[in-house]
């Protein structure tokens, strides 16, 4: 109330010149807001007369409260911002105000680019979207996937048939049990080549193109970009409209994939590497080859990655800075990763642990799967599904007869598939339903669900775990052996082979999971300490973005690590002078006691001689 009555005193003294006397009056009363507004105050006319630049070019301000308010004031040209006497204007400022003011930060115009050709990516960043969207800012996103009905502060600006010409070039690996064959080095070759790969054909549409039309000064308050997708348009944005702050996220779990940006450190003794398989727990050969894989991430980031990027980047714009200073400029990044539910590795400051922001509260089924739920037996459902990239009708026959085979020698219990096809090799038995797309998050929250068979991917593995539902995991590249690696080592799941698939080892696994209760109890305790978080990933995810725009000149939470060479960041500039003092000491020592001895050799030599 207290605020009410001083904007109904400010409305009435509107007429006054001195309307930021009357807004800094206003916002004094209020102490109820959980962030300060008042350090706004200095920017809030610049601010005021970029967002009116904004609606003049037909973009929506997300302030849901005050859109129907001061689209009508502004649409015009005629009212500027910088007119205090103009009753309208102070009248169109004082709405933004109240209406920003119920969050205590004002709304934001935000660009998301999101150029990660995954389905489940975009899924993953689509949450955090809508949730921006929800809190009042504006996002206009360039991705390779889009909506066709977004909520109406969420503009989609699609980059173009990105999937059909990747998958069309022969020379992108999309075997995906090839892949599962390709060693760690050859993969992180390969998801470089990925990301600049997709970062040409990006650059060569229509979508990219009418970024860079946009005029320099178009006023975004921030970047929020996929990171996994690379620099590319991140980085030229970034140049163009005067480098707002940055922040980083992806809907992967590995901190190596960020040590360009948050000058990470890896740790080859404690964790596998993200695309490595092998147990938390690893051999002396293990560990040798993983420091090997390690250091030859770091190496490519460095000579590989990096200069690539800046070759193609500056085809487009000459004046590009180095993609070295972009990276070091990331504010946070934001990483799908909780170390309740994978090996625990150490963090930097501006990494924040987001896993799980995806899981929201499940909806409904719909009325055939409902049905299909009640009807069950009382032996429970079994889920499969192997996610957006490994398609079930691309397994083949011989697989998919294996498959059904063990199904069907199961009728006590009820399988529900994600097959994306109506070809099927055989009929399906009475207890299998296919489907070409799953509700999985609201399948996987059902209690009649009592296994999930995934490809083990990482959205899908932090959805089984949210739920406590157990797993059997068929991993085909890169971390989705890690994921089923760690839910093995917590016994939660069993880990198969897709490649290999084999009717009798599938039924006795299943058997074995639906019938010994341990696992469905260890995968309840992860859901319970996954669950039991002072807020939701989502919300946590948006607090920080939050922050970002509050504090765009803060540097605190960032590491000087993105700046260092990797020779001295892992200081090798000091080992190896010492290893070398050491050497030498050790050489001279050996010389001088080598000396010693074969002069008393001597000495005791001449003696006999003299006393023969």
């Amino acid at each position: 109330m207290e605020l009410q009555n001083a904007v109904l005193l400010s409305v009435r003294a509107l007429g006054s010149r001195e309307t930021r006397q009357v807004i800094t009056e206003t916002l004094s009363v209020s102490e109820a807001f959980g962030h300060s507004v008042l350090h706004l105050l200095p920017q809030l006319p610049s601010l005021l007369a970029r967002l009116s630049n904004l609606l003049r070019r037909n973009h929506i301000l997300s302030n849901r409260a005050c859109r129907s308010g001061i689209n009508s004031s502004w649409s015009s040209p005629q009212y500027s911002i910088s007119n205090r006497d103009d009753k309208m204007g102070s009248v169109s400022l004082l709405l933004l105000l109240v209406g920003c003011l119920g969050t205590g930060t004002f709304a934001a115009n935000i660009l998301y680019i999101n150029t990660v050709a995954s389905p489940s990516h975009f899924g993953w960043n689509r949450a955090l979207m809508y949730e921006l969207a929800a809190r009042g800012h504006n996002l206009t996103v360039f991705g390779v996937d889009s909506e066709p009905n977004p909520p109406p502060n969420v503009t989609f600006i699609l980059l173009e048939k990105v999937y059909e010409t990747l998958y069309s070039d022969p020379n992108m690996e999309t075997d995906f049990f090839e892949m599962s064959k390709i060693s760690p080095f050859s993969m992180l070759q390969i998801f470089d080549d990925y990301i600049l790969g997709v970062c040409e054909i990006v650059l060569r549409t229509e979508g990219a193109k009418r970024l860079q039309s946009y005029p320099p000064d178009f006023g975004f308050d921030l970047i929020v970009h996929d990171y996994l997708g690379g620099p590319c348009l991140a980085a030229l944005a970034h140049h163009r409209f005067g480098k707002p702050p940055v922040v980083a996220l992806t809907a992967y779990h590995g901190p190596s994939t960020a040590i360009s940006l948050t000058g990470a450190y890896q740790y080859s003794a404690l964790v596998p590497n993200h695309v490595y398989d092998a147990m938390e727990d690893m051999s002396y050969k293990q560990r040798f080859i993983n420091f090997l894989v390690n250091m030859q991430e770091e190496l490519l980031h460095a000579y590989d990655l990096i200069p690539r990027s800046n070759r193609l980047l500056r085809q487009y714009d000459p004046t590009l800075p180095d993609i070295a200073e972009f990276n070091s400029q990331t504010k946070l990044v934001l990483l799908n990763a909780n170390p309740i539910i994978q090996f625990t590795e150490p963090f930097m400051p501006n990494v924040i642990p987001v896993g799980g922001l995806q899981i929201i509260k499940p909806k409904p089924l719909p009325d055939d799967l409902s049905k299909l739920l009640e009807q069950a037996g009382p032996g429970g459902v079994v889920v499969f599904s192997l996610g957006t990239n490994v398609r079930s009708d691309t397994l083949g026959d011989a697989r998919i007869l294996e498959i059904l085979g063990a199904m069907e020698a199961l009728p006590e219990y009820t399988f529900i598939w994600k097959f994306e096809s109506d070809k099927m090799p055989r009929a399906l038995p009475a207890n299998v339903y296919v489907r070409k797309w799953l509700p999985q998050n609201d399948l996987l929250a059902q209690p009649a669900v009592r296994l999930f068979i995934t490809h083990s991917g990482l959205l899908s593995t932090q959805e089984a775990i949210w739920h406590g539902v157990p797993i059997i995991g068929f991993p085909v590249f890169a971390d989705q052996f890690k994921n089923i690696n760690y839910c093995v080592a917590r016994g939660g799941g069993k880990r198969l082979s897709i490649e290999h698939v084999n009717k009798k080892e599938l039924i006795s696994t299943i058997r074995e999971i639906m019938t010994t209760e341990s696992y469905r109890t260890n995968m309840k305790r992860m859901s319970v300490l996954f669950r039991d978080q002072p807020e939701h990933p989502l919300d946590r995810a948006v607090w920080w973005i939050e922050w970002a725009l509050r504090h765009p000149d803060a540097t605190e939470m960032m590491t000087h690590g993105s700046r260092l060479h990797w020779f001295i960041k892992y200081s090798y500039d000091v080992l190896i002078p010492l290893f070398a003092a050491f050497a030498l000491v050790c050489h001279g020592l050996y010389f001088t006691v080598r000396r010693i001895f074969r002069h008393r050799k001597s000495a005791s030599k001449e003696n006999k001689q003299k006393k023969s």
